[in-house]
């Protein structure tokens, strides 16, 4: 019998993907057996797919089928999977079709109780629209900020009714944020990040606990999240445990690949 944390670390991320499918910001694939949209903007995040639930026998055939239609349109994209997803079926496809692959822990922890967020001295937290973090957000994953506009329209597509967004400041300077995504009792955390000046100052940390907090307060009984390598050890602190791995695959132009657009 698998591991019953492993369920609500999919069905947040699933959600979170449809809402990109649904909102009418991006054009959408049709296909019943995977999730996919798409836009103009030269990023991957802008152009993607997920939650693959491929018949028995097809996983190779179709997912040749899905990368090509987007190789087609030039522009970078990426592909989330996750265990139900063909996860490990799809490394070695993908990585014939030249996309390379990031694993990613997914998380969990219980929300027991409340969460002291150890704000440090001199940094406040405050929640706003989604649209407010947009700028730290970019700075924070060091993006280009041209991308701005385009993570405007983005952000405009998650029912602000299911997401909390905290922003931390120093000295009215705003350098971390993180989105809290509620499904359920699930709480999903996305979008952590912190500037490169203010790192190593627990920022990370105080916004991440007061995601945890948030959703606690809106009925969560869990959390859950995707790790980065650098934020796996302050997600540990706060509980969270690896119970899967997810797997982003990316794929850049000829002569793109590394250069982050």
């Amino acid at each position: 019998m698998g591991d019953a944390r492993v369920r609500p670390v999919e069905e947040n991320l699933d959600a979170f993907l449809e809402s990109l499918v649904t909102s009418g910001e991006f054009d959408a694939g049709s296909d019943p057996d995977v999730w996919s949209y798409w836009s103009d903007v030269a990023f991957p995040l802008f152009n993607g797919i997920g939650r693959a639930r491929f018949a028995p026998g097809t996983v190779e055939s179709r997912a040749r089928e899905v990368v090509a239609s987007f190789v087609q349109r030039g522009l970078p994209f990426m592909w989330w999977a996750t265990p139900s997803g063909h996860a490990e079926e799809l490394v070695p496809v993908l990585g014939d079709l030249g996309m390379g692959c990031e694993l990613v822990p997914g998380m969990f922890t219980a929300l027991d109780g409340e969460i002291d967020q150890r704000t440090p001295r001199g940094v406040t937290l405050r929640e706003v629209p989604g649209a407010e973090m947009v700028e730290v957000m970019v700075a924070g994953f060091a993006m280009p900020m041209d991308l701005v506009p385009a993570f405007h329209k983005f952000l405009a597509g998650l029912d602000p009714t299911q997401m909390v967004n905290v922003v931390a400041a120093v000295d009215g300077e705003d350098v971390g944020c993180g989105t809290m995504l509620q499904t359920g009792e699930t709480a999903g955390l996305y979008n952590i990040a912190t500037v490169d000046k203010a790192r190593g100052r627990g920022v990370g940390y105080a916004v991440t606990a007061a995601l945890m907090n948030a959703g606690r307060a809106r009925g969560a009984t869990h959390s859950i999240l995707h790790a980065s390598a650098q934020g796996l050890p302050l997600y540990q602190r706060l509980g969270f445990e690896e119970v899967c791995m997810t797997r982003h695959f990316v794929w850049m132009p000829p002569g793109q690949e590394g250069d982050g657009r």
